[in-house]
């Protein structure tokens, strides 16, 4: 994660958790490199000594309600810190793309009230098709995707069961 730290001054942070070891943080501020890992946690889960390049360093964090630091003392010398998050450095993979069906189903048991398409109408995702009259509450079904109507399976006034087809939607 890259943050801005600041302090006195201004500092860029990059905190980098190295995959193979799980416990050690590679830390660049502004363009100084530290390895550090957590040596001491208390009961409380708070960290009471770094180890930071090799070098045992007490350490000692006041947090906001948020969990964010506000003052952070580092052998002993109180430090204020306002905390902002700038970017993920995380690797994400691309998401393949999804093909949505276009088979509309019963969320839920219950009676259709109201079509709101016909066989022939073309839809945009969201639009609504449906009204779904389940546990006395009115259920407004909407498309999952673009498309042409090319099915309607029931009629107004029908009973359906949860996962029964209602209508398809076409490319």
């Amino acid at each position: 994660m890259n943050y801005v730290v600041h302090s006195q001054k201004k500092h860029s942070v990059t905190i980098d958790r190295k995959v193979e070891s799980g416990k050690s943080l590679e830390i660049i501020v502004d363009k100084n490199h530290y390895t550090v890992g957590i040596r001491k946690v208390d009961e409380e889960g708070k960290i009471q000594t770094l180890m930071v390049d090799h070098r045992v360093v007490p350490v000692e964090v006041e947090r906001r309600g948020d969990g964010m630091p506000v003052k952070v003392y580092l052998k002993g010398i109180p430090y204020d810190v306002d905390i902002s998050k700038m970017a993920s450095t995380r690797f994400r993979p691309p998401l393949p793309e999804r093909e949505i069906s276009g088979d509309v189903c019963a969320s839920l048991p219950g009676q259709v009230v109201r079509m709101m398409v016909k066989v022939g109408d073309t839809v945009s995702a969201g639009d609504s098709l449906f009204i779904l009259d389940a546990m006395k509450m009115e259920n407004e079904i909407i498309s999952p995707k673009a498309g042409t109507v090319e099915t309607l399976i029931v009629d107004v006034g029908q009973i359906v069961a949860k996962g029964d087809l209602i209508l398809q939607i076409g490319d």
